[in-house]
């Protein structure tokens, strides 16, 4: 029988190393999961499996990693025990972005089920944008009529558009999955600005009242929504408890980022609501916003987390958790005033990025190579321990504008996450000889999946546009 080190294969990198087998077994679902260990161990036997843990958390990893071996196998494993590393990091994940084009539930369920079993455990759902506004929220109907779909006119002569909406009972199938594989779902609305579609079909909740289209393009826009509307909260408190009615993690994501203020200096309500809050700038105002839309996720018994943008304001609501995407000064900013951290910066972590600067592959913005994101450093060695201890973890991000379909998304995620997740759930014990060791396995496993692998160089330096040092 031709054999293969396990630890030449599996990913996240276990700790055993020069594990053979010369034996396979099926085991049909057969695997018993013990969470009070002194070390993670999988141990598979004749026809049954093992995996102890010392955490929950830990015991997904290995279930993951059998999982792994019955592609690879082709529904069977090898008889063989390993030792494997607890994670480095509590918080593991994965932002998806179903505004720009939209992703089915099927397609989602194959990448998020990857990504489960490569040690992940976080998928946030970039539900709301510019774009598109992709689920109902009840007593609101033109948000299906109006903000779900957009005119497309890349061709000549002929109109049609692009829409797509997850119904409730997509939103609760993917749920379902993700909890079956030991993932938390983060549900994100976009706001205050990206809000485009929203007000495409509520104009009352903007600065202007003016009618506007839904966005066909990409970037920002200074069409933002309005603090100063009461029906703005009133649908704003809707949608919070619509998503928690639905997602029973812990988090909603209230986006923050990239909202320009030139209404809010020039609306009169905003204006007066600024004096009377003792608001000295629109800053300070997105401060009182962000805040606010933090105390009604509190009040259902959620936290909120928002872009960086959201501690630009000197001083938010300290229950935010705050997502570090321009670089690492917004986690510096975050942890200095007692807020929880995770680590997203573009530089490495933004998968929406090339791989190389070769003409033929596909990027924007810049390129990052799968080492790039072996490399990041996600643990700010630079702060004081107790800052360093506000960082619960880390997050790729995959922004879909110029990702067409499912598989254009895979090749732009895989094998780069591959390489990511040994850097979040090994930390300092990575060794990148032996992640790239694993190259030919991580290809394999994603062509058995039926899922796309980028066969770009892994160790591409990257462009000029962005430099990989973050700062």
């Amino acid at each position: 029988m031709m054999t293969r080190d396990l630890d030449k294969i599996l990913t996240p990198q276990i700790k055993s190393e020069g594990v053979r087998y010369d034996k396979m077994t099926v085991i049909d679902g057969n695997v018993k999961v013990l969470t009070d260990s002194s070390v993670n161990h999988v141990s598979i036997t004749e026809g049954k499996a093992v995996v102890s843990a010392v955490s929950q958390d830990a015991a997904n990893i290995g279930l993951g990693y059998i999982r792994q071996l019955q592609v690879y196998f082709d529904g069977s494993v090898p008889v063989c025990e390993f030792d494997y590393f607890s994670p480095a990091l509590k918080y593991r994940g994965f932002m998806i972005d179903v505004c720009r084009h939209f992703v089915p539930v099927d397609e989602l369920k194959r990448i998020i089920g990857l990504m489960a079993d490569i040690g992940y455990n976080t998928f946030q759902w970039h539900l709301t944008d510019d774009q598109a506004w992709r689920f109902p929220v009840d007593g609101y109907p033109l948000i299906e009529k109006i903000s779900t779909k957009r005119d497309n006119d890349e061709y000549e002569n002929v109109k049609f558009c692009y829409e797509g909406m997850y119904t409730d009972s997509d939103l609760r199938d993917v749920v379902s999955f993700c909890t079956s594989r030991g993932i938390t779902v983060v549900p994100e609305i976009d706001v205050p600005g990206h809000a485009t579609a929203l007000l495409a079909a509520y104009p009352i909740f903007g600065c202007t009242g003016r009618i506007l289209n839904v966005q066909r393009k990409w970037g920002i826009f200074k069409d933002v929504l309005n603090p100063a509307s009461k029906e703005l909260w009133v649908f704003l408190d809707a949608v919070i408890s619509k998503l928690c009615s639905i997602f029973p993690g812990h988090y909603i994501h209230i986006g923050g980022d990239e909202c320009p203020y030139d209404q809010w200096e020039q609306n009169p309500d905003c204006l007066s609501l600024m004096k009377e809050q003792g608001l000295g700038s629109a800053s300070e105002l997105q401060g009182y916003f962000t805040s606010r839309l933090a105390s009604v996720v509190s009040s259902h018994g959620k936290r909120a987390m928002g872009w960086d943008e959201v501690v630009d304001s000197p001083s938010i609501d300290k229950s935010v958790v705050v997502m570090s995407w321009r670089g690492l000064d917004g986690a510096r900013i975050a942890t200095s005033r007692g807020h929880n951290v995770i680590l997203c910066p573009q530089q490495g972590m933004y998968f929406d990025k090339g791989y190389t600067e070769d003409d033929f592959e596909p990027r924007q913005w810049g390129t990052y190579s799968v080492k790039d994101s072996f490399d990041i450093d996600l643990f700010m060695k630079e702060l004081e321990p107790e800052r360093r201890a506000l960082i619960i973890g880390a997050q790729c991000n995959v922004f879909s504008e110029r990702m067409r379909s499912g598989r254009e998304m895979e090749y732009m995620m895989f094998p780069r996450a591959f390489a990511l997740s040994d850097n979040m759930c090994l930390g300092d014990d990575r060794v990148w000889e032996k992640t790239l060791s694993r190259r030919e396995a991580v290809r394999d496993l994603c062509w058995k999946l039926n899922i796309v692998c980028s066969p770009a160089s892994w160790e591409a330096k990257s462009s000029g546009v962005m430099k990989v040092q973050v700062i």
